[in-house]
């Protein structure tokens, strides 16, 4: 018997789509019965009519699901136990898909029963090496030509977050849909960097001693008009959460563990581990320290706000 229940779970919810959608296509099932719930937005009773209802039309039809909140959230609900009653006798003619970005709660009664009932997949994060053949084969089978910096830094404005990426993407390609051609310079006028993409590779090249990408980040920053001590501000927190991993490391968390105990993509999760081993923690609190000296020397007058900021991160 084929199966008629899945749960797609990951960290990126545009890859959970995307694996969600190569199923439908094997499915074979007429678009017009591949049907679409959202559970924030609508209710439970809606979706458990639909499941239960024969299709007219067709002889199949499928279901998506996304927001299953009852796979991570311990909320009480009536309709629950009709849930898991449908786990253990599906409709014949209806594929029910969940999908979540969120972990799932393996101590709630709904993903204990899951796991008896329903075909259950983990989708993984892209691997880092894997990004820019995916940029270049997305070009590639437009005839679009891209250089390989602009590839790079494409990736760097977007740190690596696929979503964003593929918005960036879409963007570019309308951009030179005339002459099919992506510079870097078309890269570093139309892909903007927000001040948290700003921070997290400021910090990064903090942490690494990295001089030159430091003032190049800075300096981008200032010509944005990012006011100094807001740069200061979130540079501190970074140290900080960079501290925290250190510790959370020391207690043996792996990634995937600090990923979750953050709420960050498992990417992002990469850096923030590496950031933490490669430099003491006596110096990562050092570095903290002089950062709120110089917090409390800049609100008290003692230096210039500018001037002081640049001059610490000479002396990195």
């Amino acid at each position: 018997m084929p199966e008629l229940i899945y749960l797609f779970y990951g960290n990126d919810m545009f890859l959970v789509e995307n694996a969600v959608e190569s199923l439908v296509k094997t499915l074979d099932v007429d678009p017009f019965n591949v049907l679409s719930y959202d559970l924030s937005e609508q209710s439970m009773d809606q979706l458990l009519q639909e499941m239960n209802t024969i299709s007219f039309f067709a002889d199949k039809k499928i279901i998506k699901v996304k927001s299953p909140w009852f796979f991570h959230e311990d909320k009480q609900d009536d309709l629950i136990p009709d849930l898991m009653r449908y786990f253990h006798n599906p409709n014949e003619d209806t594929t029910v898909i969940f999908m979540t970005a969120k972990p799932l709660d393996q101590g709630l009664q709904v993903t204990k029963e899951a796991k008896k009932y329903i075909r259950i997949e983990q989708v993984s994060d892209m691997d880092k090496d894997a990004f820019k053949p995916y940029v270049k084969k997305e070009f590639d089978s437009i005839k679009y030509q891209i250089e390989d910096q602009a590839i790079n830094e494409l990736l760097e404005r977007t740190n690596y977050d696929i979503s964003l990426l593929n918005n960036e993407m879409a963007k570019l390609k309308l951009f030179a849909f005339d002459e099919k051609k992506i510079s870097l310079k078309d890269i570093k006028q139309l892909v903007s960097r927000n001040l948290e993409e700003n921070i997290f590779e400021l910090t990064n090249a903090v942490v690494a001693k990295n001089k030159k990408r430091i003032l190049e980040v800075y300096y981008d920053l200032l010509e944005k008009n990012e006011d100094p001590i807001r740069i200061l501000s979130s540079i501190s927190i970074k140290l900080k959460e960079t501290i925290q991993t250190r510790q959370l490391l020391d207690k043996g968390y792996t990634q995937d563990m600090i990923a979750s105990y953050f709420g960050v993509k498992s990417n992002k999760a990469y850096y923030m581990v590496k950031n933490a081993q490669q430099i003491k923690k006596t110096d990562l609190e050092s570095l903290y320290e002089r950062l709120s000296n110089l917090d409390y020397d800049i609100k008290s007058g003692r230096i210039d706000k500018k001037l002081g900021l640049e001059l610490f991160l000479l002396e990195v």
